[in-house]
């Protein structure tokens, strides 16, 4: 044999070599993709295509901000209440230059002037609306804020036991311990009667707290601990507990410990595909984590206050000496959100 034939042979033997490896690379590739989709009951191809749609036009590139809209709703139709309310409302704006997660969270008593509801009632009427209840909220509320609203989740109780079950719940610092003599009791409502007590004591000492769903609803319930928000009591202590969880819970995913758990994850996608009622769909999703890239593991939680004062003049909301359409409420210091809108901007920069 030639030297020109050894050479040729020699080059056809590494370029089958090559492509034969990348065909037994793409057949891989097509097989664990197969069997991951298989896995969360999706097609065959499912993750390829999600991938794929998720890299080849990603908005998210060009945003300096990610803003969302989370409302915890607090549906009850029991013997001492209905409601289908949201008494948690914030607004979370994620940085992806400086990596900072911005929480405003906004009380449920806050006046909106143009429905003429506190903000925790415009969740009902995105139900009778008539609109898509997300268009009807991020419309609504895009006008409080002044700021595009990306996306938007609802949360309910029942949601957030679930969730703090799935990952084995999460360990938080609660520096003002308090306790609760007027909490619903659960007993009551699930069979009111004469002989049992319509309400009881819950408590919650300061230091380490471990919350599962053992406590996780008292925790992020309970405001008639107090008078005010210092002693825990309050809806303004109530939304300070509800980001010292929201803490917990992103120091955990920081962790990589949920990551590392297959089955966890797995239940935790179903989950959040089944669940939760949300605008974030699994494309949304991957591309939100490509733009963070490898710097998810650099956010941080920015709780941000909203200065609440006596009167118009010393506060961005107050409570006015009377009363509107016969409720309590905060309103803003102007009935066009001004200061109110220009806080929130200064605030997730």
């Amino acid at each position: 044999m030639t030297p020109l034939q050894i050479l040729i042979k020699s080059l056809k033997i590494f370029f089958i070599f090559i492509f034969g490896s990348f065909f037994l690379f793409l057949f891989l590739i097509v097989l664990t993709s197969s069997l991951i989709s298989r896995s969360i009951n999706r097609p065959p191809n499912y993750l390829i295509e999600t991938v794929f749609n998720s890299v080849k036009n990603n908005p998210y590139e060009s945003k300096d901000k990610i803003n969302f809209l989370i409302l915890g709703l607090d549906k009850r139709d029991d013997a001492l209440e209905k409601t289908s309310t949201t008494d948690t409302v914030i607004f979370a704006s994620l940085n992806l230059k400086t990596f900072k997660l911005n929480l405003i969270s906004t009380p449920r008593d806050l006046w909106f002037y143009e429905k003429e509801v506190k903000i925790n009632g415009l969740y009902p009427l995105s139900l009778e609306s008539g609109q898509d209840k997300f268009d009807f909220l991020k419309s609504n509320f895009e006008k409080l804020y002044n700021q595009p609203i990306d996306h938007v989740v609802v949360l309910t109780t029942d949601n957030l036991i679930s969730f703090v079950n799935l990952i084995g719940g999460v360990d938080l610092n609660l520096e003002n311990g308090f306790t609760d003599n007027q909490y619903p009791n659960q007993a009551y409502i699930d069979n009111p009667s004469p002989s049992i007590p319509i309400y009881k004591t819950i408590s919650f000492p300061s230091g380490l707290v471990h919350l599962d769903q053992s406590n996780i609803t008292e925790f992020v319930r309970s405001r008639k601990s107090a008078d005010t928000a210092a002693a825990g009591g309050t809806d303004i202590g109530r939304i300070e507990r509800q980001q010292l969880l929201i803490e917990a819970i992103l120091n955990k995913i920081k962790s990589g410990e949920l990551i590392n758990n297959k089955d966890q994850l797995k239940n935790l996608y179903f989950f959040w595909n089944n669940e939760i009622s949300k605008t974030l769909s699994d494309i949304d999703a991957l591309q939100i984590a490509f733009a963070l890239n490898e710097n998810i593991s650099k956010i941080s939680l920015n709780k941000i206050e909203i200065p609440i004062g006596i009167n118009a003049k010393d506060g961005i909301i107050y409570h006015p000496l009377k009363s509107i359409n016969k409720q309590w409420v905060y309103i803003t210091s102007d009935d066009k959100y001004q200061a109110f809108q220009q806080f929130v901007s200064d605030q997730i920069k």
